[in-house]
């Protein structure tokens, strides 16, 4: 829902201009508010009260007392903060959640964010006090990046508004050189962009409008603990989470998958609606990630959903990736990004506002291959032998043995010689392709047990980013995503849970897949393998399109101070002859160079 920005001075002309950058996130209407202190602005994607009572920037008063806010996202539970807040002699005039953060601000201060189940960013304007409360959830859902410099502070859902003020746009070389060398900035808050940060997830920051200086503070962790949690326990969490993410005034609709994940969710979803549901899926014209077969079986049990599935293509791709980066703000690194905007797409051409999705779960309950080997090591420095046995063979028989049994060799070998092997990896990219930029130094995390592991994920290393992706690509199609995995009191009861509980028998997320049993067929629950969530994009690099493109951009590119075009070029040609060549780095490098052009990016 929506995108908002603004900055700390009087500029309406200025404000306008950002807010035309992000006429995507909200087409449904458009708001300022402008005084001598600040200027902020928003565009609507009307979600939740469609009435103009629910305009914005929105402006409440309450006991003498006034506050005016920019608000991104959903306040699931705002009925229950409603009641509470009418019960103190609050009065409500729209039946917007809007409403209820401001006046749940005057009523609680900062702490207002504890009240809240939801997603949100904001920017609240305490008139009286001349201070500005920049927000985010407590897992990062919605986004909100800033820029201060100066004593100027400037904020907005995206970088592209940001980059309405003449600011410099000079790139952030630490952060180019993880994507070349690493492949993406995993658990870094600083942009593509030099001076250009995210506010961390489950962070409140203060900026005092008086003496321009700006204070953060954290106000949310996952509670730890080691309980056994029974599978109904567990199911009814879930349920709860997705039924408060079925409050809209407008058609909900889901993004499905034939994984775990987003199969429970439609399948919880069934229980609480009667009504048709519309589901989007993609599929490749190669057969590539096409789960339509599995899918197929789930809806023979749950009939109300309506399937539709997006065909991606060599052709889309071509003519959409640069759209994607331009709504990323970033050269993105996850093939699935684009896979994320082809299902945005079609859920925009549906005319359906709300795709409800799997994303966290993995994160929350250990669902990667990575996860396996770590879990296995928690076992043996917890004394658990004869389970670690157990787990072992299991292993052995998995269908991914290959990758967990490499990811053990990683974790369990010597950190030198870990170091030492991505040293030796950097420097023959950097050889190879001239790269003229320092790699950033390595900073494995210790994990003291496997929810440390998951909460790195959670808090640090996956999940943010991914969920900076899943936002700027369905909000490109003005469609907003919602995650019931990321439901805080889910997370919560997730993470109190007793860790031997969590793989069982090869079975990573086992918590999930036995309190879904019944609901959604074991096929799908216990299958073998799973297609990932990808398209064959370095097949379309091949494409004459393509080859053109690479042709024209890297006779003159603008990255060219920072790698050899030449050697690009003449490893591009190494990867049309099929005679090998570094496929992520030809995919890295045009991505960087498309958003270098498009955001004229210096490298200086």
């Amino acid at each position: 829902m929506c995108g908002i920005a603004g900055f700390n001075w009087p500029d309406q002309r200025l404000v306008k201009t950002m807010m035309d950058a992000l006429r995507h996130r909200g087409p449904d209407d458009e708001g300022f508010y402008v005084d001598d202190a600040v200027s902020l602005g928003h565009r609507r994607l009307s979600i939740v009260d469609l009435s103009e009572m629910g305009h914005q920037p929105m402006v409440y008063e309450h006991g003498g007392r006034r506050a005016i806010v920019t608000f991104n996202g959903e306040i699931f539970n705002f009925h229950e903060v409603r009641a509470a807040l009418v019960g103190k002699g609050y009065r409500f005039r729209s039946e917007s959640d809007t409403e209820i953060v401001l006046a749940s601000y005057i009523e609680w201060g900062s702490d207002c964010v504890h009240h809240f189940n939801g997603m949100w960013a904001f920017a609240l304007y305490d008139e009286a006090e001349k201070r500005l409360l920049l927000s985010r959830d407590r897992f990062g859902e919605k986004p909100l990046h800033y820029r201060l410099d100066g004593g100027k502070l400037i904020f907005a859902s995206e970088i592209k508004a940001i980059l309405a003020h003449p600011v410099r746009r000079r790139a952030n070389r630490e952060i180019v050189s993880d994507y070349l060398y690493k492949g993406e900035a995993q658990g870094r808050l600083e942009s593509f962009f030099e001076d250009i940060l995210m506010l961390p997830p489950a962070h409140n920051a203060v900026f005092d409008l008086r003496a321009k200086r700006m204070t953060l503070a954290r106000y949310y962790e996952p509670r730890h603990g080691r309980r056994r949690v029974a599978p109904d326990e567990f199911r009814a969490a879930l349920k709860k989470a997705v039924e408060r993410r079925l409050i809209a005034d407008v058609p909900v609709s889901i993004s499905l998958s034939s994984g775990t994940d987003s199969t429970s969710v439609a399948a919880l979803t069934a229980q609480l609606t009667h009504t048709g549901f519309k589901a989007f899926t993609t599929a490749t014209e190669q057969g590539v990630g096409d789960e339509t077969a599995l899918i197929s079986q789930f809806l023979v049990r749950y009939p109300q959903f309506e399937l539709e599935r997006s065909s991606l293509s060599e052709a889309s791709f071509c003519e959409h990736y640069r759209e994607a980066i331009f709504h990323m703000d970033e050269p993105f690194a996850r093939q699935s990004a684009y896979v994320r905007w082809e299902i945005a797409n079609l859920t925009r051409q549906n005319r359906r506002k709300v795709l409800l999705n799997g994303e966290g779960a993995d994160e929350v309950l250990g669902g990667y291959v990575s996860f396996a080997p770590r879990f296995l090591v928690d076992l043996s420095k917890k004394g658990h032998l004869i389970r670690l046995a157990r787990e072992l063979g299991a292993t052995l028989r998995h269908p991914e043995r290959t990758r967990i049994m490499r990811e053990l060799r990683s974790v369990l070998s010597p950190l030198k010689s870990r170091l030492t092997e991505a040293s030796e990896k950097a420097g023959e990219l950097q050889r190879k392709f001239g790269i003229r930029l320092e790699r950033g130094e390595d900073r494995p995390a210790r994990y003291d047990d496997i929810k440390d592991f998951l909460d790195a994920q959670v808090r640090g290393y996956s999940l943010p980013r991914l969920l900076l992706c899943n936002d700027k690509m369905s909000m490109a199609n003005s469609v907003e995503g919602r995650a019931p995995f990321l439901d805080h009191e889910f997370v919560d009861l997730a993470f109190s849970m007793e860790t031997t509980d969590l793989m069982v028998n090869g079975w990573r997320k086992f918590p999930l897949r036995e309190a879904m049993r019944g609901l959604v067929p074991d096929e799908i629950l216990f299958r073998k393998s799973k297609d990932t969530f990808n398209a064959p994009i370095f097949d379309y690099l091949r494409s004459e399109p393509i080859r053109r493109r690479v042709e024209e951009i890297f006779r003159e590119p603008r990255t060219a101070s920072i790698f050899d075009p030449r050697a690009y070029v003449s490893e591009y040609e190494r990867f049309l002859a099929r005679r090998g060549a570094d496929r992520p780095f030809l995919l890295h490098g045009l991505f960087l160079e498309e958003w270098a052009r498009m955001f004229e990016v210096e490298f200086a």
